[in-house]
């Protein structure tokens, strides 16, 4: 494997995009409809779920290859042989466990956040705030949220500190099964003691700023619809650094 840092994950995805321009083109085309299909009501979500499914499985394909190269110059070559449906549906079974195990988990955290934010908040009535203003009602909500949200965040953290190694876990999974048990790793406390060093803690923090990096000219670039296809670009880029990433997070692991 290539040395596992920030900066050559960067060049990987820099290296890979360049290396078959259609094939990208083509991946943020075919993305691109299917969030235009998401905001169809009812049958929408079922393209929300698409779009989930296949951002994973781009995602799984590039972090094999970043895990099984030896020189960086080889991504240029690999994305030059790849085609758009091997990209895209080669490992959709990998995608797909990924897909489910986290978002059952999620509904698993909605649920407990709820229960506790009810336990907390549960003197809320409609009589209460009847006669507040906005703000007054604004305060009084934060006030009874105060602890479900302050312990979210805190877990919401955490999570998102062990989460770039669970998925590296995930993209290394063979079949749906595999895919779909490696996920459980995010709640796991002896996984968790693993991500405890120094390697895994600088690669992560790092990627944590640059990341806040890159949603910052996110923001920036959505803000005119004329630079669309930059945003697209970015976004897109984005998701093939997470990737090796994740595999570098992994493998820091060991």
């Amino acid at each position: 494997m290539v040395e596992k840092s920030n900066i050559e994950a960067l060049k990987l995805a820099l290296l890979f995009f360049k290396g078959n321009y259609a094939l990208s083109f083509a991946a943020i085309a075919i993305l691109l409809v299917l969030s235009f299909f998401s905001v169809i009501p009812l049958i929408g979500i079922l393209f929300v779920f698409a779009y989930s499914i296949l951002g994973f499985a781009i995602e799984i394909y590039f972090g094999k290859e970043v895990y099984n190269i030896k020189d960086e110059k080889e991504m240029e070559e690999i994305a030059a042989n790849t085609r758009v449906g091997d990209f895209l549906t080669k490992y959709i079974a990998e995608a797909t466990g990924a897909f489910l195990g986290l978002f059952l988990i999620s509904l698993v955290f909605i649920f407990i956040f709820v229960l506790i934010a009810s336990i907390f908040g549960g003197s809320f009535t409609m009589n209460e705030i009847k006669g507040m203003s906005e703000q007054e009602m604004i305060f009084y909500m934060m006030g009874a949220f105060s602890i479900p949200s302050f312990m979210l965040l805190i877990v919401g953290g955490f999570l998102l500190y062990v989460f770039p190694a669970v998925m590296g876990e995930v993209i290394l999974s063979e079949g749906f099964n595999d895919s779909f048990r490696k996920t459980l790793l995010l709640i796991s406390p002896s996984f968790w003691k693993k991500t405890f060093n120094k390697n895994y803690f600088i690669l992560i923090a790092i990627w944590s700023i640059i990341i806040f990096l890159f949603a910052i000219v996110l923001v920036i670039l959505s803000s005119t619809v004329i630079l669309l296809p930059l945003v697209l670009i970015v976004a897109y880029l984005l998701s093939l650094y997470n990737s090796a990433i994740y595999v570098f997070a992994k493998g820091s692991l060991e």
